[in-house]
């Protein structure tokens, strides 16, 4: 079975032309959690890890994560901020609210550091002190 040299083109055409709509689509942007359920801090040798989960609407979302906010001044009341977010999913999922896990390390833990503050959407945020259970 012989293959023309059109259909070789046709073929090759196609090809760059899904390439080329692939490359022109928008990189989906995160959005913000729709509320932080729980945190959990683990203190060892100097760092601090940080864990949180939040609720999100649907099933589906993906590459949920935890950002610490970086400041240009300490904060006086000695508590770090994090945003908690997570891609949206781009098809058709399931219409149930579901869960997202995220985790941030911070080695060499400054000093000032009391505690965190994790940010989800509207009222969704959470503030957990070191040594709190």
């Amino acid at each position: 079975m012989a293959i023309t040299h059109q259909a070789q083109l046709v073929f090759m055409v196609s090809v760059l032309t899904s390439l080329s709509a692939l490359a022109e689509e928008k990189p989906v942007e995160p959005v913000t959690i729709k509320a932080v359920i729980s945190a959990k801090l683990e203190v060892a040798q100097g760092t601090l890890t940080v864990t949180a989960v939040g609720e999100v609407p649907t099933a589906g979302y993906a590459k949920p994560t935890l950002t610490r906010v970086t400041y240009i001044r300490q904060p006086d009341d000695g508590i770090q901020d994090y945003t908690f977010r997570a891609v949206r999913p781009s098809g058709i999922v399931a219409q149930v609210v579901s869960q997202v896990e995220a985790s941030d390390t911070w080695k060499a833990v400054p000093a000032w550091v009391k505690g965190v503050r994790i940010h989800g959407a509207g009222k969704g945020v959470l503030v957990k002190m070191l040594g709190e259970k």
